[in-house]
Order: structure tokens, then sequence, then C-alpha cells
């Protein structure tokens, strides 16, 4: 039963009211409130119904179903299960064990069908990890295997079986060493997994060491649980040392233990064929064929069984005539000839022929890589073309070359601000500002990189100097008005724009600009005057259009936005800004199937347009429909195969359906091709912590911080890896290096700190590291912390303080409060606790996780049907939660109805499998059912677990007294 916090797990009360320990814990709100909403399954049906409503036919056959597979008849287990989901087609519990079936049968391709649909409704990853690592080795996707499945921080016998998978991954890709080292980590890990033991004896076979290797096979074998692999490999071994009788008797054992393995009948059907008994080997070929009717392999052997039986005007007229020459020219001719590449791309420059210029520079370039007028030329062409890395590139070979030249300097800095690296982009801009200091442009620049970075102040001084060189310069008048406007100066961005307008009254983008500059300043009847002004003035002037129909959308009259932007739209039929503002409208009225629509016609007239494709992406995620949000990003990606963003973009979108390998290989693009690697390579290392990938999220996280020594993120990933690690070396020099960059300000390092020092278990430290936190500023982070560190030193009155004054100050952070009822319970002030969350429950009714801690403290002090009636308030709010599906789920056991737990539990194991505490309470509810095979193996996975839970300790003396029963 779970009381929801943070990672923290209550210890034992004793509790007349309640048969067995009640667990207290959450997952934290804001995660969980964040995964509710950014990351719910995109199928439209929930993972599966718990109501009244479902069928209990339903869980009768899958529960019939897994008797039948733990008695090993599939078979029946299989018609079981299809008779389960004709009554639930997403039960993910029969499609789970319909998985293993397929894996036992061989059929690796079917098995990950069923373990995808089950990912992609929410079925927990540790569950189904292990299941795809055995379908891929079934299906020969050893490489695959080994990009997807890393060992992490899982449960020792979950990370166990991955090192072994990994280790048939490398044995299948011929890469006996690692194969080996895999194997040995598994060993490492539990000496008794004797899996490892044939694989390494595998490894030695091949390398010869056949003493060796039946070493290994003789220590797996005197294990007291059968093993027909290790005796498969010992007659494989005997059969190529030549001892065929030897090998025979191996293989007939192996097949008295397992006689429907495959493998075990080719190597008998082989071992008869030696000794030319051919009778037999039909007989298990024809076994397997009868099975698996094209299976390669026997049908080979059938055929030697069958054998042995019988893809302007004369100055126009002249540029055209020399690039029709030069586009005659043969390509090798051009290649000896490089001038000929350079005059082409004059001339098509000349012409406005951009593309083909852009090309004939790039190849003169790579023959005359010093011609600083060409990386010029290329570099404006680039920009020019939007292509801003290509010109980044090209003008920093140029730079080196004239290290001075303002031109070169100046579209460098413009190159940088479009690529957002606005630190590079003021230090060029500012260089020509050095060379040029009465330079007009130079300082209008150099003011565009200042706004850039937020120095508005800095912008205007340069912007006002600029205006003393050129006093009658527009677009130094302009610019001074964003930079007012940006710095909240509204009324001097007015009195500038007012001077212009008076100066050209009839000019509608001046009373364009009036009207936002009015809007900004909060006057919106003046600036709806002067937008409808300007419309007067132009009816095309679409920039007013927009910001009216934005006023009438939030004054509520959307259908008059929309009305004026559809008869707008008949005069700019392909505009695509319109068509965007139309699908943003829609989409506010969450009118999601038009808003597509819209967005869809923007991107067709737009699509090279990045900010298009991001809102047809969007349009299509509302609309239920990845696959097309993959598709048109992927069509992108083909057409810019350097635009980092449109990779994020597209691993993003892998990420929410399920595919975390492909997501991890386009976020790797991205940090390929990004300007701001730093970030880029963030986004990557989160992606493999979220694949459990620890080891390498850890070096992308140093490449990071190497890139970028300032980006903070990064290092607060790097502690708490060392902090989940208990790294106190690692953790506390990242700690000095973070505190350096945030400074004694900012609560964050000495916060982590006491995160360190609760890993290391030194609780007085962490308290003072949560006070000095405190003495910044409130900061609930410190609070939750001080909180851990008074509990854990058994000060749990220090604990109720300063959680209750947190609470009086904000009694509107959930987390908290959350927190406090748990700790009255803990402290055994359970009617403080129940009155507590009745108090919560008023005035949020319907908040699942107040619901959830309320049953447990409800059941805890004897108010059963109060606490059963709470539970399946937070179950149905919150169908798919593990946490909420174990306490109804303990609750209906506890009250003797273990039928109607079963199902709840099996639901919360498939969202939450290295959960100990629902392994415990499955156990103890299927022994109520006369289950007690299955239910030992679960309770032996909860004991063994690394995480505490509060009934450990009697899930321990259970488990003793089951054994020696």
């Amino acid at each position: 039963m779970r009381f929801i916090r943070r990672k923290q797990r209550n210890k034992k009360h004793a509790d007349s009211g309640s048969p067995l320990p009640l667990k207290l814990r959450f997952p934290g709100l804001f995660p969980l409130l964040a995964a509710v909403m950014l990351l719910t399954p995109m199928a439209t049906s929930p993972l599966w119904a718990i109501n009244a409503d479902q069928p209990a036919q339903v869980e009768k056959d899958y529960e019939k179903a897994l008797i039948s597979f733990h008695n090993h008849e599939n078979e029946k287990a299989v018609i079981h299960l299809k008779n389960a989901l004709k009554g639930n087609p997403v039960h993910l519990p029969s499609r789970i064990l319909m998985a293993e079936i397929l894996i036992e049968q061989g059929n690796g391709d079917g098995a990950e069908i069923e373990l995808n649909f089950s990912r992609e409704r929410g079925a927990d990853k540790d569950r189904l990890i292990l299941l795809f690592g055995r379908a891929y080795i079934l299906q020969g996707k050893n490489k695959y295997l080994l990009s997807v499945i890393h060992n992490g921080n899982r449960e020792d016998n979950i990370e166990t079986e991955i090192s072994y998978l990994r280790g048939r991954a490398y044995f299948g890709d011929k890469k006996l060493a690692n194969a080996k080292r895999s194997y040995q980590e598994a060993l490492d890990r539990n000496p008794l997994f004797h899996k490892a033991k044939i694989g390494l004896a595998q490894v030695a076979a091949i390398h010869k060491q056949y003493g060796l290797a039946l070493q290994y096979i003789d220590s797996a074998l005197s294990a007291d649980e059968p093993n027909p692999g290790a005796w498969l490999l010992k007659a494989k071994i005997f059969k190529l040392r030549g001892f065929n009788k030897e090998a025979l008797e191996a293989i007939n054992t192996a097949l008295s233990l397992d006689d429907s393995n495959v493998l075990s009948r080719l190597t008998r059907a082989a071992l008869y064929i030696d000794q030319k008994d051919f009778d037999k080997a039909n007989d298990d070929v024809d076994i397997i064929l009868n099975k698996i009717p094209r299976e390669p392999r026997a049908r080979y052997l059938k055929a030697v069984i069958t054998a042995a039986q019988g893809n302007f005007s004369e100055s126009k007229s002249n540029m055209t005539e020399i690039i029709n020459i030069l586009r005659s020219v043969p390509p090798e001719i051009m290649k000896a000839n490089p001038t000929y590449y350079y005059l082409s791309a004059l001339t098509n420059f000349q012409f406005g022929n951009l593309d083909e210029a852009r090309e004939h520079l790039q190849k003169y370039l790579k023959v005359e890589r010093n011609d600083i007028s060409a990386m010029r030329l290329l570099g404006a062409l680039e920009i020019q073309a939007g292509d801003f890395l290509a010109a980044n590139i090209v003008l920093l070979r140029a730079n080196r070359n004239q290290p001075d030249n303002p031109t070169i300097l100046t579209m460098l800095g413009m190159a940088y601000l479009e690529l957002d690296n606005n630190e590079k982009a003021n230090y060029y801009l500012e260089r020509v500002t050095r060379l040029l200091p009465d330079s007009s442009e130079g300082l209008t620049n150099l003011a565009r990189g200042r706004m850039a970075i937020g120095s508005f102040d800095e912008a205007i001084k340069n912007l006002l100097k600029a205006e003393q060189h050129n006093f009658n310069s527009l677009d130094v008048k302009l610019l001074l008005v964003k930079a007012y406007q940006q710095s909240r100066q509204y009324d001097k961005a007015i009195t500038i724009v007012r001077k212009l307008k008076d100066q050209e009254p009839d000019n509608a983008a001046l009373l364009t600009l009036y009207g936002t500059a009015m809007g900004l300043a909060g006057n919106h009847s003046e600036a709806r005057k002067s937008y409808q002004q300007a419309l007067k003035l132009d009816q095309n002037n679409i920039t007013s259009l927009i910001h009216l129909s934005r006023m009438d959308v939030v004054a509520g009259n959307s259908d008059v936005a929309l009305d004026s932007l559809r008869k707008q739209m008949e005069r700019s039929p392909d505009n695509p800004v319109l068509m965007q503002e139309l699908g943003d409208i829609y989409k506010r009225r969450d009118d999601v199937r038009n808003a597509l629509i819209w967005y869809e016609k923007a991107y067709l007239v737009n699509m090279k347009n990045f900010a298009a494709l991001s809102n047809l992406v969007e349009g299509h995620i509302l609309n239920d429909d990845s696959k097309s949000a993959i598709e048109v990003t992927s069509e992108f990606i083909r057409r810019f195969p350097k635009h980092a963003d449109a990779y994020i973009l597209s691993g993003k979108l892998y990420q929410r359906t399920g595919n975390p390998a492909r997501a991890i290989k386009n976020f790797k693009l991205a940090a390929d091709y990004a300007v701001k690697r730093g970030n880029a390579l963030l986004i990557l290392a989160n992606a493999q912590l979220d694949n459990n990938d620890r080891s390498a999220a850890r070096k992308t996280l140093h490449k990071t911080v190497a890139w970028d020594p300032e980006l903070t993120e990064a290092y607060v990933a790097l502690i708490k890896m060392a902090i989940s690690d208990s790294d106190r070396e690692s953790g506390f020099a990242l700690i000095q290096n973070l505190r350096a960059i945030t400074g004694n300000s900012d609560p964050a390092a000495d916060i982590l700190t006491g995160d360190m020092y609760l890993a290391l278990k030194d609780f007085s430290k962490a308290e003072q590291a949560f006070l000095t936190a405190l003495k910044t500023g409130d900061n609930p982070l410190a609070v939750m912390g001080l909180n851990k560190a008074y509990q854990k030193s058994g000060q749990i009155n220090k604990a109720i303080a300063a959680l209750e004054d947190w609470h009086g100050k904000y009694p509107e952070d959930l987390r908290v409060a959350l927190s406090l009822g748990n700790a009255y319970k803990r402290a055994g002030q359970v009617k403080k606790a129940v009155d507590f969350h009745e108090r919560l429950l008023e005035s949020s009714p319907d908040m699942p996780l107040i619901l959830n801690n309320a049953a447990t403290t409800n059941f805890t002090a004897g108010h059963k049907d109060r606490a059963r009636e709470y539970a399946r308030r937070a179950n149905e709010i919150m169908p798919d939660n593990a946490a909420i599906l174990d306490t109804l789920a303990w609750i209906e056991s506890q009250n003797g109805k273990p039928d109607v737990a079963l199902p709840l539990l099996r639901k919360a194991l498939v969202l939450q499998f290295s959960d100990p505490e629902i392994k415990y309470h499955l156990a103890i509810t299927l022994d109520m059912l006369n289950r007690r095979t299955e239910a030992q193996k679960l309770l032996a996975e909860a004991v063994a677990s690394r995480s505490d839970f509060p009934e450990k300790p009697a899930a321990r003396k259970t488990l003793k007294l089951w054994q020696e029963g």
C-alpha cells in the first residue's frame, strides 16, 4: 500500500487495526504531474480499465493462462490468453505473457510486436527490458540489442541478465572478448547465474579450450535445477572432439529435460546422420518441420537425408552565354581550370542563380583554399540562403587568413546571432566597432548583439551613438524603439514612434509600429485604433490584422478573428503567416482537426521553415498521429541533413513513441551539427539516462562540461549520478565546480551537498547543508531535504516542525503537505494524520495523491470502508498509477478479497516492475489463492531487492517459513 511521497520508505509501525504493515510513499508531485501532462501514451484508450464494467472473465482467463504457463503447457496458455485478449485487447499482463510464450517458442519477431504494444501503453521498462533482449537475440538483432540495452542501476537480478544478454549479443556478433567480459560481469553480480557459465563455456569452446569449457559446463550442471542448454553445449563439444557416443548421450539427456528444443533436435539429427542412422535423424527433423515448416537448418538436414536415401540587353545576353558555355564544359576540364568555377559563380550570382553560384564557389575553394574574396562571397551567399552554419565555417576560414577584415567580422557576428551563439556574435561585432568606432552600421549591429544577450542599456548606448553619426537612419531609430520596448521603457519608445508617425501620417508600417508601442504600454484602445487606421491605408497589412485578431481572441471574440483572417486569405491565398495564425486560433479553441489543416497548409508553402515544421508536428500530435509527425520530420531532415533542431525534434518524437534507440541516434546527430553543442549534448545525456545507459550518459555529460564549462544543468546531472553511486570524491569535486559557477547566493550547491551526505548516511552534515541552503531564502527542495535528514536520524519531531513551518507559509505546496501527513503517521500520530488529510481533501477533493494517502492513513486507523472508498476514487481518477493501484489492491487483499486485488496488483507490477513492495503484496495475495509456487518466486525477488520497504522484515520472515515448509 502506498502513502505517496518521494523515494522514501517508512519504517514499520505496529498497528492492531491492520493485519499487515502499510507502506507510506509518494513518487514526487511535480515529476508525476509532468508525466501525466507530457508523457501520456499516444493510444487513445487507457492501459486497461479496472472497473465494474470489465468482464471478470478476462482476469480469470489470464490467471488460467499463467497457471498453464508455469506448468509448461504453452498451447493451453495461448488459448486462455486469446480468450482474455478477445475480452480486453489492451490487457497488458496478457500481452506480456504472450510475449514470454512466443519467446519460448522461438518467435522473437512476434514477441517484439507484443512487447512494443505493451511499451507504448505504459508497461514498466524494467518489466520489458529482458523480454526485449531475448526477443532481439532470437531475431539476431545483436547490434541493435547492444545499442539499446545497457547495464545501469536496476535490481541485481535484472542487471545480471542484461550482462548475460549483452554477452550473447557480442557472441553472436563474433566479439568474443566482449562476450567473455559481459558473461563474467553477470557472474560477478550473481555467482549462481549458471547461464553465464554456459556462455563462458561457449567462448572457451570457440578458442578450442575444450577442457575449460567442460569445467564451466560441469559447474553449471552441479546446480540442482535442470539445465538442458548445458547438456546441449556439452554434446556439441563432445561432437567437436569426435566423441560421438558421449555426444549422443549428452544430447539425449538434454532432450529428456526439454524435448521441444529445436537446437537439441538439430544436434541429435546431425549426430544420427554421422552414424548414418537416417531414419532416426529424419524423425527429429520432421518433428522440427511440423512445428516450424520454414526452419532453414532443418530443411538443409532434410535435403541431406533425402539425398543419402535415392536508381540587360547585351550584358544580360553575355552573362547568359557565359553561364551556358560553362555549363557545357566537361567536369574534368572544370577541375583542371578552377578559375572556371569562380567565373561561373560570379556570373550566376549576378544573374541571380544563387544555388549554382554557391555550388561552384564551394568547388573553387576546394582547390584555391586561401582566396579571401571567394570566401567572403560564399559566406554572403550562405547567409542569404539561410545556411548560417555553412556560412560560419567558411567565414571562420576567411578570418584566419584575414583576421581584421570588418566585412568578414560583421558577417561572422551576424551568422553567430542567427545560430543563437550570442557570446561569439558579440565578440566579433565588438571587434568591428574597435576597428571602425564611428561606423553607424557597426554600432547598430553590435546593438543587435547586445540585445540578444539582454544587455539593453548597452544596446541603447550604442544606438544613440550610431544615431549621432547617422541621425536620419530609420533602421537605427526602429532598433532603438525595440530596445526601449524590451527594456520596458515604453514611454521613450512611444516618443520616437510618434515623431516618425507624425512625419509620415499615411505610413501604414509606422502606424502598425505605433499600435504595438501603445499595446505594450497597456493602452489597448489606442493600439486598436492605430491598427485599424493602418489597415484602412493598406488592407494587406498582415501584421496589423494579426494583432487585431489576437486582441479579438483575448476578448473572447475568436469567431470575429477567424472571419477577418479568412477574408484576408481570399486576397493572400498563399500567405503562410495567415495560415499559421488560423491554426493557432483553432488550436486555442481545441479544434485540433482544423488546426492541423491550417498548419499543413502553412508548411506546404514554407517547407524550408523549421517553425512551420514544428507547428505541423504539434498539429499531428494533437490529433494523436505520431506516425505522420515522424514522417514529416524525417522528410525535412532528408532535405536539411545538418539541421540540429530537426534532429532534436525527431528524437523527442521517437521518445514519445517508445523508441529510445532511434531517439538517441537523432540526438547524437543533433550534437554533431549544433553550434551550441553543450545544450545538444545535454539533451543526449538525458535521453541516455532515461534509457538507463548511465555509462554513456556520464561520458556525454563530461563532454558537455568540456564544451560548455558553465552549463550548470550538466554539472547537476553528474552530481546526481555521483549521489546515486555514493561517490564522495567525484560528487564533492563536481559540487565545488558548480559553486564556482553559481556563486554563494544560489542554494543549489548546498542542497546537492545535503543530498550527497544523505547518500553517505552522514545525517548531521546533511542537516547543516540544508540549513545553509535555507539561509539564502525559502526553498522547497531544501525543506524536503531537511525533512529526510531529520527522519533518517530519528528526529521525527524536528521533521514535523520544519514541515509544519513550511506548510503554514505555503499551504498550496502539496508535496510538502503530503510529506507532513506522512510524518504524522510515522510519528504514530494516526488520528492527527487522518484529520490532516481530511482537511486537504476539503480543498482538493479530487486530487488522487491526497486520496491515496488518505486511504492508507484511514486504513491504518481502522476506517476500512472509508479507506476503500478513497482508494477507489483515486484509482478512478488516475487508473494507471502503480502506487495507487497497489494501495487499493492491498486494502482489498487485507479485507479478504484476494481475487479482487490480484488483477490490480498484476497491472501495478506491469507499470512498476522493479518495485519490491508490489511483488511482496502480490506474493501474499497469490498465497491466499493457494498459488504458493508463483508467490514464493515473487517473494524471493522482493527480499533480494536492494530497495527497502516497510514490510521487508516481514517478507524475510515469511520467505523463511515458506522455504522451511
